[in-house]
């Protein structure tokens, strides 16, 4: 019987297992790899399971601040474990795994190195010296890399210009979502009442709502801040933020007690982290993302699927999903009036809403079906196993679906 191809991924967040790669994971099973997951624990998973279709999760802690101890105690876990498994592809993701994943790759033979930005992590906010901190970390672990896959353009050219990794190495990948499960439609109008009615929602009240980490970096800040002007204006709306929420490092502020020093309690509801999130989305007249940067934000490919506007922040990724005037209002980054006032703007004209929705759901059909990033990765799996390896993928794996 011949060898099957041992691929693992070395990923951050255990949520991302949960709900955002399990498809993507049977894909590679049902095409023949050999998949198997390098994880940090967390609230869903805390020690060496096994998920999905036997799929095998090793935890590894990444500690999230720069930790000289720590991290080396973690490279040589990776290390260990590599050397043990054999892998013949190693794929990373997220700065702390992407760094350390590809030096454990690299120091253990992996015969392919793939990482893929989901965002590369630079941003406004940071200063100078921490934007070169981290565009010296990137530029050293691309030069590990095989293959960096993008999931937006800008990152490329921003990549390219800093010096970060040479685009002969760099590919488009773009990203997507499952569209049988967001739909106009898919969530029974029963089922959406029963939600209004749990969160006390008066009937034909507009709901708006934010599905993010409620971090500064998401624009938790400005979004709640337009919430107070509308408010001001006298704009009758009930406002969810959806996601975990925690202190911000810079200003001590944590989005509870922005809602408390400005008296917006009881406008603003907190969900935490939910499950129902086509429920809520459905439920939603407008969704909100103001971050700062993005890879390609699966919330608002969701959002366009079901046929909801948006109203988010002209930035990298962000711009590659909304179809600005279209499919939704792009305002720029960090302003909090403006946010309010593309809200206002929707909100006010029930007729121009419906039609962004509507041309949101065209272009998610079009564009945002997650399969053809599956088929794109897959493609450059073999394309690096046939180089390096001289392997006979066809023959060891199934055919890639026709686009």
């Amino acid at each position: 019987m011949m060898k099957k191809i041992k691929l693992a991924h070395v990923v951050n967040f255990d949520l991302g297992l949960k709900i955002h790669i399990g498809n993507y994971l049977r894909y590679q099973r049902e095409q023949g790899y050999d998949v198997s997951i390098v994880c940090h624990p967390g609230k869903w998973i805390t020690r060496d399971t096994t998920i999905q279709d036997d799929i095998f999760v090793k935890v590894i802690p990444f500690e999230p601040r720069i930790s000289p101890i720590a991290d080396l105690q973690t490279l040589v876990r990776l290390v260990a474990y590599f050397r043990q498994e054999r892998f013949d592809i190693v794929h990373t993701s997220t700065v702390k795994p992407g760094l350390l994943g590809r030096m454990a790759a690299r120091l253990t033979g992996a015969p392919v190195v793939v990482h893929t930005w989901r965002g590369l992590f630079l941003h406004p906010m940071m200063s100078p010296m921490q934007y070169q901190f981290f565009a010296n970390i990137e530029k050293f672990a691309c030069a590990l890399s095989d293959s960096v896959l993008s999931q937006n353009k800008e990152d490329i050219e921003t990549a390219a210009r800093l010096g970060i990794c040479p685009p002969e190495k760099t590919h488009y990948l773009g990203n997507g979502i499952d569209l049988s499960r967001f739909y106009p439609g898919s969530v029974p109008a029963e089922r959406v009442e029963a939600l209004r009615t749990q969160l006390n929602i008066p009937a034909g009240m507009p709901v708006v709502g934010i599905v993010a980490r409620l971090v500064r970096e998401k624009g938790i800040f400005e979004f709640m801040e337009a919430v107070r002007l509308l408010k001001a204006q006298g704009v009758k709306a009930r406002y969810l933020a959806v996601g975990s929420s925690q202190k911000d490092k810079i200003s001590q502020v944590s989005p509870e007690g922005f809602l408390q020093e400005h008296g917006l309690q009881e406008d603003v509801m907190l969900l935490g982290h939910r499950d129902d999130v086509p429920d809520l989305l459905t439920l939603m007249d407008v969704l909100v993302l103001p971050s700062y940067a993005e890879g390609i934000p699966r919330i608002l490919m969701e959002a366009a699927a079901i046929g909801k506007p948006v109203v988010a922040s002209r930035v990298r990724g962000t711009i590659e999903v909304v179809e600005d005037g279209v499919t939704g209002l792009l305002v720029p980054m960090q302003d909090a009036p403006a946010l309010a006032d593309g809200l206002q703007q929707i909100l006010s004209d029930p007729a121009r809403a419906a039609s962004l929705g509507q041309h949101a759901r065209q272009r998610a059909l079009a564009h945002f079906d997650e399969r053809r990033y599956f088929w794109k990765t897959d493609a450059e799996y073999r394309r690096l196993l046939r180089a390096k390896l001289s392997l006979d993928t066809n023959s060891m794996l199934k055919p890639i679906p026709a686009a």
